[in-house]
């Protein structure tokens, strides 16, 4: 496994892959298959935490669907041209001010 070490260097690497694999780039599709992921993901955590049956649709882990919803999330932003790190900072601060009102 290699060092993955930013987000920005992170959506490069997603967006050239998905590019050279010929997958859609566009921003609607994509968060269509985002939301799937996520609720794939919800599922697969329902069921590894005892509160939802266990069946054979649900077939990878919480964390491999994780890793799905991950990667879509950073195609959104590269199509969209979004910088994610930037965004991902303008949160936090957003969240540490509010705290600090508290």
């Amino acid at each position: 496994m290699r060092n993955m070490a930013d987000l920005r260097s992170l959506q490069t690497d997603v967006e050239k892959q998905m590019k050279d694999l010929g997958h859609s780039q566009d921003p609607k599709i994509i968060m269509l298959f985002l939301l799937e992921e996520l609720g794939e993901s919800t599922r697969a955590f329902l069921k590894e935490n005892g509160y939802k049956e266990n069946n054979n649709r649900i077939a990878e882990s919480f964390r491999q669907e994780l890793g799905d919803v991950f990667l879509l999330l950073l195609r959104l932003a590269a199509v969209t041209g979004t910088d994610l790190e930037n965004e991902l900072h303008h949160t936090m601060d957003k969240i540490s001010k509010a705290s600090e009102e508290v």
